[in-house]
């Protein structure tokens, strides 16, 4: 059974390398996550995933860690974890009926044999219309604040999504199936 660090606090992460039969550490990386002036979702989240990687296997050279870093892409604007309610409402509103792209950048290293690997996920992913009662349900019953575009797909599927292009996994914060073909390099 494969053993490692998760660099994140993220339960849906937690939630989906468990039910992947992974042994965890749970390590938040200490990090400043802010997305740079110009910078491409891409580049955003694989610039990010790895800094929570390197930032977390300094502590753990002899183990496997894992970073990652998703967002949401709308209308060329990245969007991240809402700053409040108001903000999740408006994302919501913004998204309702619309296609948007989730990225996210995953980075798997161990320091001890200086091994990197990173990559990007992007699956595409739109939104039923959704009325402001729907949306008012949604922010009443799920945390919006601690997740990339204020929504949470494994808790919501039916009212939100009218089709998705890509990996489940990946629109839930990390992409499992390609994260278990990566951990392979590492054996």
């Amino acid at each position: 059974m494969t053993s490692i660090v998760l660099a994140s606090s993220s339960p849906r992460r937690v939630e989906l390398l468990k039910q992947a039969g992974i042994q965890l550490i749970v390590q938040p990386a200490d990090i400043d996550e802010v997305i740079q002036p110009g910078e491409t979702p891409e580049k955003s989240v694989t610039r990010l995933a790895e800094e929570k990687a390197l930032a977390v296997a300094q502590f753990y050279p002899d183990q496997i860690v894992l970073g990652a870093d998703t967002i949401v892409f709308y209308n060329n604007r990245i969007i991240g974890k809402p700053a409040d309610l108001k903000e999740a409402r408006n994302v919501l509103q913004q998204l309702s009926g619309n296609t948007h792209w989730v990225y996210t950048g995953t980075c798997i290293v161990r320091l001890n044999v200086t091994k990197t690997v990173k990559w990007i996920s992007k699956t595409e992913v739109t939104f039923n219309q959704l009325s402001e009662e729907c949306i008012d349900n949604l922010i009443s019953n799920t945390n919006p604040l601690d997740k990339a575009g204020g929504y949470a797909i494994q808790n919501h599927e039916e009212l939100l999504i009218a089709r998705f292009d890509g990996l489940r996994s990946n629109v839930m914060g990390l992409p499992i199936e390609e994260v278990l073909k990566k951990l392979n390099l590492f054996t």
